[in-house]
């Protein structure tokens, strides 16, 4: 039996682990986008990769988006960030990120969008950034 001493360590690690297991549909899947990419499904993804490109912000009928492109397993796909629902991501051409949100699997144009937080149609999204979340 643990000591009393490390009882709060313990329970402090239980909640983490509830809190992580709270995650687990929103694992990491490269190899499923990839799948998703070849055969032009459209699903909600998380993917990890690296930021390969900054695009210029566009504003369009649903508002400002800030646009950058993440290469995962060799596929460039466009990360689509509304920034009238959060805050920018201060991404830079190499920083690793990891995105939840609506693959478009767009011929030509692949794209992730509704990364933010859910507006009613779509479960939210998110990209983590150095250990931060923004959504």
């Amino acid at each position: 039996m643990a000591s009393l001493h490390f009882r709060p360590r313990l329970i402090a690690i239980g909640a983490l682990t509830v809190a992580l297991a709270g995650c687990a549909s929103a694992q990491v899947n490269n190899p499923r986008f990839l799948h998703d990419l070849q055969t032009g499904h459209a699903a909600e993804v998380t993917i990890r990769g690296v930021v390969s490109r900054l695009e210029n912000d566009y504003s369009g009928p649903t508002g400002p988006h800030e646009y950058f492109v993440v290469t995962v397993l060799g596929h460039p796909v466009e990360i689509d960030y509304n920034l009238s629902l959060a805050p920018r991501v201060p991404v830079a051409v190499g920083d690793v990120v990891q995105v939840h949100g609506e693959f478009n699997p767009d011929p030509g144009h692949p794209n992730i969008d509704y990364v933010h937080q859910s507006t009613g149609g779509h479960e939210s999204g998110w990209v983590i950034l150095r250990g931060h979340k923004y959504w």
